[in-house]
């Protein structure tokens, strides 16, 4: 247990952050109880082996320390380990720094904007947050990484509206810019036929990314559909809460006489089959604009019929 408890500290120092209790209990790779998982914490708290941060009761290493820096996440150097002299309330004072700086980047007036103008489409089902910004770590230079899910048949209808919006308001992250300051990054779209997690994408660093991901919109149930579309994560992270609840369709029967009111829902049906196919037309013309484009300069981007990647690295390689 104790191994494991320094595993998952030294996981999250790799991103420059350090876990509370909640989170250490729930990237746990074994079945715990949080019983157990206090003794254990104290007991390396006892031995020295690992620090408590004072005023936000997180855990990092005693040669491990939170600065404003990137650490290894940042730099070329991936088995280098930054140590620091830095006190526990340094560490308290650059965890609170991040939080605002993370607060200041989501509720600035044109982020929320975006957000607003995309909410306006039905094409779009789901609006998450994703990387350092999912846990309030973001730096002044981290751009803000969102994972959006669309309509059924709308993957690349949906991408075209979330790219030109935020390329209009001046946004759009540019290709190969290392650093890009409140930009939005849109690197991971699923359209909502397929929430599952490819076979060769289910790593850890992919199940933490599925559980740290911070919806801020969702239409109807969909974030509960893609959590259970990847109830694999459990197998990774067995302590992790997940939704239980089942899904039903109740479907009422209604009966109408009318002969009009029956007219009018047949002209209805009509007029959706024929709205339908205008934009299946559009849908296959944006998906033939955008793959031009990014054939031009594509690298190891995954791109299938119903989820598109453009962050395909998995860190777990690093670490």
């Amino acid at each position: 247990m104790e191994k494991e408890v320094v595993r998952v500290i030294k996981y999250f120092h790799f991103f420059n952050y350090s876990p509370n209790f909640t989170e250490v209990y729930t990237f746990l790779s074994k079945k715990t109880s949080k019983k157990a998982l206090k003794m254990a914490i104290l007991k390396l708290e006892r031995q020295k082996k690992i620090k408590r941060i004072k005023n936000c009761s997180r855990y990092t290493l005693p040669e491990y320390t939170i600065t404003s820096q990137k650490s290894k996440f940042k730099s070329q150097n991936y088995n280098s380990k930054v140590k620091s002299n830095n006190t526990t309330i340094e560490q308290y004072n650059n965890f609170i720094k991040e939080q605002q700086i993370s607060k200041a980047k989501l509720n600035s007036l044109k982020f929320k904007l975006y957000l607003k103008l995309l909410t306006l489409f039905p094409q779009i089902k789901l609006i998450g947050l994703s990387g350092s910004i999912a846990m309030m770590n973001a730096s002044h230079d981290d751009d803000i990484d969102l994972f959006i899910i669309t309509a059924k048949n709308r993957l690349w209808t949906g991408r075209f509206l979330a790219v030109t919006i935020a390329f209009l308001m001046g946004l759009k992250r540019r290709k190969g810019v290392l650093k890009a300051p409140n930009k939005v990054c849109l690197n991971l779209f699923f359209n909502e036929s397929n929430l599952t997690v490819p076979s060769y994408k289910k790593t850890e660093f992919v199940a933490h990314e599925v559980l740290q991901m911070k919806p801020i919109f969702v239409k109807g149930d969909i974030y509960e559909r893609f959590l259970k579309a990847n109830q694999w994560v459990r197998d990774i992270f067995p302590n992790s809460s997940w939704i239980n609840s089942k899904f039903k369709i109740q479907n009422s029967k209604l009966q109408f006489k009318s002969k009009n009111f029956k007219f009018l829902i047949v002209i209805f049906h009509f007029s959706f089959f024929i709205f339908n196919l205008l934009m299946n037309g559009i849908e296959l013309c944006l998906k033939k604009l955008q793959l031009t484009l990014i054939n031009r300069h594509k690298t190891s981007e995954i791109i299938t019929n119903t989820q598109l990647w453009f962050h395909p690295k998995d860190y777990s390689s690093f670490m």
